[in-house]
């Protein structure tokens, strides 16, 4: 059954029924630890494969990807019980897609990362996200090890530190969708800024994904430049229009891979080529909204026991 849309500012779907965390237990192999679910949210996504690194050497990759609630879930005590030496990495595996479960859009070219020091040890919500990547990529650019001190610049420089409490700031980095929905509430406009941030960030990180030229400071300017412009020029984004479920799908990683569009929009200024993706947008019907319950991105099918087909869970 089609699910409602959690608000009019939200760029993601209630995750009904989001107590079905991750992969199928069919796919994972339980014997290789305890388990720890793994959200990638820009909305949900649906698609992707988690791989983590430990400290203590131990490293895995998920056989299952992240199902139509954007869940995946790792098995393995060290990140159980000791996630905070662990990163991880959420990928589309090469040749395949991800899907976007708020508005359809193709992911396939996103990558997000958790950095060793942001999960605690007893956390619950783990999430991925363009903010997470942010503080890995502030992390390696700046060598400082200190978690905080990363996740302080991030909002300060993406222009977020004062609109929200460090309740919020947290919560953006581990449970984001229950965080904006009750933003909304709050404050439907800082909500609309972070969709906008969000969306945008993210398409800015695929852009520049292999330029280690690109610094820190350049993506947020990006970002909190054509962010403004998105809302701007969609006054009711995500929403079509006041009144209406259907979603405005925001997509400008193509024509910022190109260097003076990107260069243009680090200076404050919106490129022409930008302007056009934002002007006029597709939009997705709410009917036409991927079913998180049957998920665009299948699970990998289980072996057959016996047959030698694998552990179907965890690949170390």
């Amino acid at each position: 059954m089609k699910i409602k849309l959690i608000s009019a500012l939200i760029a993601g779907i209630i995750l009904a029924g989001c107590g079905s965390d991750s992969d199928s237990d069919d796919n994972i192999d339980k014997d290789k630890g305890k388990p720890s679910v793994v959200l990638a949210f820009d909305g949900a996504i649906n698609g992707m494969q988690a791989t983590y690194s430990c400290d203590n050497g131990e490293t895995g990759t998920t056989a299952g990807k992240t199902d139509g609630y954007g869940k995946v879930t790792i098995y393995n005590d060290t990140f159980a019980d000791k996630p905070e030496s662990c990163s991880v990495e959420l990928s589309v595996p090469v040749g395949e897609k991800a899907i976007d479960m708020s508005n359809g859009k193709d992911m396939s070219k996103v990558a997000y990362s958790i950095p060793k020091g942001l999960i605690k040890a007893g956390q619950t919500d783990i999430a991925a996200t363009p903010f997470t990547t942010l503080i890995t990529k502030t992390m390696q650019e700046t060598g400082d090890t200190d978690i905080q001190t990363a996740k302080d610049s991030v909002f300060t420089s993406l222009g977020l530190d004062s609109s929200l409490t460090d309740e919020q700031k947290e919560g953006m980095l581990t449970n984001p969708q229950e965080t904006l929905e009750a933003l909304e509430k709050q404050d439907p406009k800082i909500a609309q800024d972070i969709v906008a941030k969000t969306v945008v960030l993210s398409d800015v990180l695929v852009s520049q994904k292999d330029d280690e030229t690109v610094t820190v400071a350049d993506i947020t300017a990006v970002t909190k430049t054509i962010a403004e412009d998105v809302i701007a020029k969609n006054p009711t984004y995500p929403k079509a229009s006041e009144g209406s479920n259907d979603i405005i799908v925001i997509d400008v990683s193509d024509v910022l891979a190109d260097k003076d569009n990107f260069e243009q929009a680090a200076g404050g200024t919106v490129p022409p080529a930008v302007e056009d993706e934002l002007t006029d947008p597709p939009v997705v019907p709410e009917a036409g909204l991927p079913d998180p319950e049957n998920p665009p991105v299948e699970q990998p099918t289980p072996p057959t026991p016996g047959t030698g087909g694998g552990d179907g869970g965890i690949t170390d």
